[in-house]
């Protein structure tokens, strides 16, 4: 009797002691809008002459368009297993990209995308990790200000 009862007392505390299944992914709806490339393995995203900042839309269909740094580009956002994107079926104009930093981002940008990326979507931020790099968005409604006061 008495190990029944320490069973039924010990392994409760054993469960509560395990943290939730937390299941990545996301919903569809989740993605659609406007993003706004902020970070890029972990570095702040910065763009020496004051041009449109890299971004992606995503619409109702997944259709994408967005600025990459120097070109603006078009596709179809791919989804597999609830938790990967990537984008394919990737046209681009072909614009000549003279600042070094805004190559590195579009380049950065657009081999990243078509690669499949891991997303994480959490506190309206989403975060594409691939093989190659972790990009990080904000949705064009999210102000800088809205982080520091969270901390």
């Amino acid at each position: 009797m008495k190990k029944w009862l320490l069973t039924l007392i010990i392994f409760p505390l054993f469960l509560m002691g395990c943290d939730p299944d937390v299941k990545p992914g996301f919903s569809q709806k989740q993605l659609h809008g406007h993003w706004i490339l902020t970070k890029i393995d972990g570095k702040d995203v910065s763009i020496s002459e004051p041009r449109s900042v890299p971004s992606m839309a995503i619409d109702s269909d997944l259709k994408v368009a967005g600025f990459s740094g120097c070109n603006r580009f078009f596709g179809q956002v791919e989804l597999a297993k609830g938790y990967k994107l990537r984008v394919v079926a990737m046209g681009a104009t072909k614009m000549a990209c003279i600042q070094e930093d805004e190559a590195h981002v579009e380049k950065v940008m657009t081999k990243s995308l078509q690669k499949w990326n891991n997303v994480a979507l959490e506190n309206q931020i989403l975060t594409l990790t691939s093989e190659l790099h972790i990009l990080t968005f904000l949705p064009t409604d999210h102000s800088p200000e809205e982080d520091s006061e969270q901390q």
